[in-house]
């Protein structure tokens, strides 16, 4: 297709053939292109014009203010504007209504800044283009900018480059391309020009083409392109970016439905107390400000902004631990997570090949045993790996050789200064093997590891795949010296070999070759032959150490950890069983099956399935569909380009600091600092605790609303009187909804935690049960306030109608509810244990705000300019005695009734 969308003969095969499908000679016919010339400079812009420069696209973007106003865009902050408008210009209460905004606008700037980055991921992307490119135009070769190369140009490669956009092999020598940035699989990928007749193959399968943003690592290739921009693969996965729509989390969507109710209810009952007060005869303007009051005072204005600090204090604890949250509501959403979508590659396992174990002829495997060390110098001299900076580049399994070598104390540089080498033999694909050919400097080490008759002034190295090396072989090198290579232990090592393999362990086969002389050519069939059979060496990319510590602890926490990987089915497997992934009762799906399932099949099955292999970004992203249609909370973690899309549609992304991509980053919810799986399982604990903090100060804030509410409607019932003023309503909310509601916010999590399950994602934080348990907390404080009131009415002799006396009363109420509420945090500590046995004061926060809120109560009953302003008198003893009793029994109470609670409901479960 060109740019602006017409059909192109040039740019798309007839049919919409895949070009891994066409002979290179009729993709450069097709192409106008040949491979000697590549394009004339002048179809060059024509063709620019047509199909537009090689970038990827980026997304529209987002204003700051429309991300500032979308900060706006909830149920509870229009409440809390009204509370503003309400409080100022009704109420005359200038300072609740500064305060009240001040939140609001607090809440806004923090989300702004969180989330003014969330749309960047196509951006980054370009990133991942080669800045240059080396192409062949009108028969010169030139180096150009990537983003001037159009269809038809004819690319040159070799090891170190960055593939500049998707081609079509039609030269390769010893030519491997490092994939895993597009498709996950950790090992080089050997490449050819074969024609390939299979039209569905993946990417990864494709074996004549290359595509932008991978890089060779071996050998060198010319490449037609037959793809630039966004009709790349990677152009694809930015188009999947563009399309996949962020979701809201789970506690977002509950405050905003439990803010609603909250909101609905209180403006309501204030409704009704206004009615009932109008029809007690009580003055209207005083019965209507005092329902305005209530409704202010009853809507938990507070709560926005300690969610906001509570998550921004999980968030800054969590950075500690080496998790970095982009978004402040991530944190709380993973701890709800029930299933973990997890990427192989660089997330469970290293990202790296590593020598597994060997197998030296006619004996087990011996670290010390001597053969072992001629088969790792062998290893470590018949390899192009090069050190650079201090570490090894290359070729992943070559690079893993020489380490395994070096872990032997066979240094690489000092084999290579006693056995230089003087010649090489190439890998070919057909051969399945290379060699090099080292002089002998140094006779006593080839004396010790490589035996042979006379003292042959050259050796030849080979390596290759088991079968071909041991068809070229007649010794072995066994611990008494050099023997025939039976039939006997040639089948052995065969079949030693087709374990390995089975077990997804890459196999390479060694072995070498003494020479009295150079040979006069490097005719493989000449020089290749009479080996001697030195061992087999397995290489996996192994689980990282702390892996299996983090799923053991998922499993506890009942949380699926799901495999999805881009690498070979065999690979896949092995890894799964050895995580533990794989598990009795799952299995595996390629990518070929998962193609052509219809997504409801597949999220029929999903639950079954531990383990995908050979996937897609695209397919990535249908599993993440199919979890979350089965009402699951899913999280997907991954590191490359591969990633973004599914990273993005999640319900949490996670992405790896050190070896992520910049797309995956940007694409995520939160990154991993230090690319540690068992970061994870913090955050998820972190997260857990973050949600239990949250229940109890809504439970809390909520309680305590409705002891106010309750108790203005039941004495105003019976006695035709308001038992608090409007400014002393404001006051407790002030005083209860501040510090300690914040305190309990940052409590320390109950043991245990990690060893429930999952919270239900369709479950309200106000559930029915929940709401119950609410109520009835709010009505045993409501009982104590009440008490407080008819006990100074009718014990103390107060009377109502009596203006000092109502005083008194108001006081009493007044301090009454502030005592019980504060002395009702400490029911909060634990949801099953008296506060007697889980000491609530092992949370210093608490102690702190507790203090401060009993003494600003103080404050305000015992210092007269204050006591003036609200409305209170001094007590008597009578009056504490009366206080102290209606505010600790209920607490007492409220203690008892959560322990009976609790005890009966684990009655009920173990019966069950």
């Amino acid at each position: 297709m060109t740019r602006d969308g017409s059909a192109s003969v040039i740019a798309t095969p007839p049919d919409e053939t895949p070009w891994h499908t066409l002979e290179p000679d009729r993709v450069l016919a097709m192409l106008e292109t040949n491979v000697h010339d590549g394009l004339p400079d002048g179809e060059i812009p024509g063709r620019l014009e047509a199909y537009g420069p090689n970038l990827l696209g980026e997304a529209a973007p987002i204003s700051k203010l429309s991300i500032m106003a979308n900060q706006f865009k909830d149920f509870m902050i229009y409440i809390l504007l009204a509370a503003v408008v309400v409080s100022g210009a009704v109420l005359r209460e200038a300072l609740d209504a500064v305060v009240i905004l001040a939140i609001v606008i607090a809440n806004a700037v923090l989300g702004f800044i969180q989330e003014y980055r969330a749309e960047r991921a196509l951006v980054a992307l370009k990133e991942l283009g080669a800045p240059t490119a080396r192409v062949l135009r009108s028969g010169m070769l030139q180096v150009i900018a990537a983003r001037e190369l159009v269809p038809g140009d004819l690319v040159l490669l070799e090891a170190g480059d960055l593939v500049p956009a998707d081609g079509r092999l039609v030269e390769a020598h010893s030519f491997e391309v490092n994939e895993s940035a597009l498709t996950g699989e950790s090992e080089s990928v050997e490449k050819s020009t074969a024609t390939l007749s299979d039209a569905d193959l993946l990417p990864g399968d494709r074996l004549n083409m290359v595509f932008l943003g991978t890089h060779v690592v071996r050998g060198r290739g010319r490449a037609v392109v037959v793809a630039t921009g966004m009709t790349t693969q990677m152009g694809e996965i930015a188009q999947l970016l563009e399309k996949t729509e962020a979701t809201t989390t789970p506690l977002q969507r509950e405050l905003h439905t439990t803010g609603k109710r909250i909101a609905v209810l209180c403006l309501a009952i204030s409704a009704v107390i206004f009615v009932v007060g109008a029809l007690r005869g009580l003055e209207l303007a005083a019965m209507f400000l005092f329902a305005v009051s209530l409704a202010v005072a009853a809507i938990p204005e507070g709560m926005p902004a300690i969610v906001t600090i509570v998550l921004a204090l999980g968030v800054q604890s969590l950075a500690k631990h080496h998790a970095l949250l982009r978004r402040l509501h991530a944190v709380e959403t993973l701890g709800s997570a029930d299933v973990i979508c997890t990427d192989k590659t660089g997330t469970l396992t290293r990202a790296e090949m590593e020598v597994r174990e060997w197998v030296l002829p006619a004996r087990e495997q011996q670290l010390t045993d001597p053969g072992a060390e001629s088969l790792f110098v062998a290893a470590s001299l018949c390899n192009d790996a090069r050190e650079q900076e201090g570490r090894y580049i290359g070729d992943s399994t070559e690079v893993a050789l020489v380490q395994a070598a070096e872990r032997l104390d066979l240094n690489r540089e000092r084999l290579a200064g006693e056995l230089p080498r003087v010649d090489e033999i190439p890998f070919e694909s057909e051969r399945k093997m290379m060699s090099t050919l080292h002089q002998v400097a140094a006779a006593d080490l080839r004396e010790s590891l490589f035996p042979a008759a006379g003292a042959p002034p050259y050796i030849l190295f080979t390596k290759g795949a088991p079968e071909a090396v041991l068809g070229r072989s007649a010794w072995i090198l066994a611990p008494g010296g050099l023997e025939l290579l039976s039939e006997d232990e040639r089948q052995r090592l065969e079949k030693q070999g087709e374990d390995m393999a089975g077990r997804a362990l890459r196999t390479l086969a060694m072995a070498y070759r003494p020479l009295d002389t150079l040979p006069a050519g490097t005719e493989p069939l000449d020089v290749e032959r009479d080996l001697v059979f030195l061992g087999l060496v397995g290489m996996s990319d192994p689980p990282r150490p702390e892996v299996f510590a983090a799923l053991a602890t998922c499993r506890e926490a009942q949380i699926d950890v799901v495999m999805i990987t881009g690498d070979h089915a065999v690979t896949a497997e092995a890894i799964g069983k050895e995580l533990g992934i794989l598990a009795a009762g799952r299995r595996l799906m390629k990518g070929e099956e998962l193609e052509r399932i219809a997504p409801e099949e597949l999220a029929e099955q999903v639950e079954d399935i531990g383990v995908y292999a050979r996937v897609s970004p695209a397919h990535k992203v249908k599993i993440v569909e199919a979890w979350k249609s089965r009402g699951y909370v899913v999280a997907m973690t991954g590191d490359g380009v591969n990633d973004a899309p599914a990273l993005k549609r999640a319900d949490i992304g996670i992405a790896m600091g050190i070896t992520g991509t910049h797309v995956s980053k940007e694409a995520a919810d939160m990154v991993l600092t230090d690319d540690n799986f068992a970061t994870i399982v913090r955050a998820v604990r972190e997260g857990r605790a973050i949600f239990a903090n949250l229940k109890k100060f809504i439970y809390f804030l909520l309680s305590c609303n409705i002891s106010e509410v309750v108790t203005m409607f039941i004495a105003m019932l019976v006695e035709s009187a308001t038992p608090l003023r409007a400014v002393q309503v404001l006051w407790i909310n002030l005083v209860t909804d501040g510090f300690p509601a914040m305190a309990l916010g940052v409590d320390k999590p109950e043991p245990g935690l990690m060893q429930q399950a999952p919270r239900d994602p369709e479950e309200d934080i106000l559930s029915w049960r929940r709401q119950r348990t609410v109520l009835g907390q709010g009505a045993v404080l409501s009982a104590g306030a009440l008490a407080s009131f008819f006990l100074a009415v009718y014990a103390l002799g107060f009377k109502p109608g009596d203006s000092t006396d109502l005083k008194s009363i108001q006081t009493i109420v007044f301090t009454t509810l502030v005592f019980a509420q504060l002395f009702h945090t400490l029911n909060f500590h634990s949801s099953r244990l008296s506060f007697f046995r889980a000491n609530p004061f092992v949370n210093r926060a608490l102690v702190v705000a507790l203090a401060v809120s009993f003494a600003m109560q103080f404050l305000v009953i015992l210092v007269p300019p204050v006591m003036r302003a609200f409305g209170t008198t001094y007590l008597g003893l009578d009056g504490w005695l009366v206080v102290l009793g209606s505010s600790i029994i209920p607490v007492l109470l409220i203690d008892r009734l959560k322990v009976i609670t609790a005890r009966y409901s684990r009655a009920k479960t173990s019966r069950y």
